[in-house]
């Protein structure tokens, strides 16, 4: 897809994400105590504060991070109303399963000094808590938030039977 791509392609492919969120990641599983995926993601979604940008990026490890990248980065750290921000790619073949975790790895070290921290979906992600599939999303895609956010949400899960199913190397995983 390139800039003249008619937005009502873009709208599809915002939408194509918002139902997958609405239909997968916002609904009870008993994987996770029976709470959603993302117990946060419907409040949040709900008050408007998700930024979707469909937006074309590439990665190679000779070049690095997409300059375009870096400018919706430094877009989203301005802005004080979005808790996350999630950037789709609008090609599913863009970037291999390999490239996105080495794209997400590299997008977190230049991110961690401001305080934030990425999150990458691909269609054939293999990332899996007891054979649900928790980051195979319809399109490519990297979602940015504040890892001080991430971390609170993270310890209010503790006291539940949210993590109860998770491997060792899941936890691990998450933590890299």
């Amino acid at each position: 897809m390139n800039e003249h791509q008619p937005n009502n392609y873009k709208n599809e492919v915002v939408l194509t994400m918002i139902e997958h969120i609405q239909q997968f990641i916002e609904q009870p599983n008993s994987v996770f105590g029976n709470m959603p995926i993302c117990p946060f993601v419907n409040k949040i979604r709900r008050e408007g504060k998700i930024l979707l940008k469909v937006e074309t990026f590439y990665y190679t490890k000779e070049f690095s991070l997409d300059p375009k990248v870096l400018d919706l980065i430094t877009e989203f750290k301005k802005d004080n109303y979005y808790e996350v921000m999630m950037v789709i790619h609008p090609n599913k073949l863009a970037l291999s399963l390999d490239a996105m975790k080495d794209f997400t790895q590299d997008l977190n070290d230049f991110i961690a000094p401001l305080g934030l921290i990425a999150f990458s979906g691909h269609p054939l992600d293999n990332f899996n808590i007891d054979g649900v599939y928790t980051r195979r999303d319809p399109f490519i895609n990297f979602t940015v938030q504040e890892i001080e956010k991430v971390n609170l949400y993270a310890d209010v899960l503790k006291s539940t039977a949210y993590y109860g199913r998770w491997s060792l190397e899941n936890l691990e995983y998450i933590q890299r």
